[in-house]
């Protein structure tokens, strides 16, 4: 379960069933936050810009959305950096922006965990970027889930320690 507190103007906080902070809603930026490595945070960017995609289509009643990204997303999933923020990509698709623990901040500042960040469209506005931050939940805890299941129960063929398996698909990290 996801409760969405508003904390501003189209700005909001995304908290668990415990009250744990677990993502945002700044505008159009929709965050999720706390995941433990690069490579789950990988794999939510995966599982949420594909529940995101989905999402933008029934949205808009057109399947244009989807198409034009599955056919511009193809390829190895990997991080990129702009100059600005560092990116999930598949191909030459970006697919969430990347933020990694921070060290150097102050205690009260500092990120702990990786997050990543899905940027919307601009006809997304508050009442929408709330469903959808519901939706990449479900996805992303869905998604986590079936891999922490799938890795318990692996036949015992050790992965490469540089792929994440994503379904029938492989993340590549640096």
């Amino acid at each position: 379960m996801l409760n969405v507190f508003e904390t501003g103007d189209a700005s909001f906080r995304l908290s668990d069933q415990h009250d744990q902070d677990v993502g945002w809603i700044r505008g159009a930026a929709l965050g999720f936050d706390g995941f433990a490595t690069e490579a789950d945070a990988l794999a939510a960017a995966v599982a949420g810009s594909a529940a995101l995609t989905e999402y933008l289509e029934r949205l808009t009643g057109s399947g244009s959305v989807g198409a034009r990204a599955a056919g511009a997303a193809r390829g190895r999933v990997h991080v990129v950096h702009d100059g600005a923020y560092e990116w999930v990509s598949r191909g030459k698709v970006p697919l969430a922006r990347l933020y990694r623990p921070e060290r150097d901040a102050t205690e009260r500042q500092r990120r702990r965990t990786f997050a990543v960040e899905f940027v919307l469209p601009s006809y997304v506005k508050a009442g929408a970027a709330v469903s959808a931050s519901q939706v990449l939940h479900r996805a992303i805890t869905r998604g986590t889930a079936a891999e922490t299941q799938a890795g318990a129960t692996a036949s015992g063929a050790a992965a490469r320690e540089d792929t994440v398996p994503i379904g029938s698909d492989s993340i590549a990290l640096r």
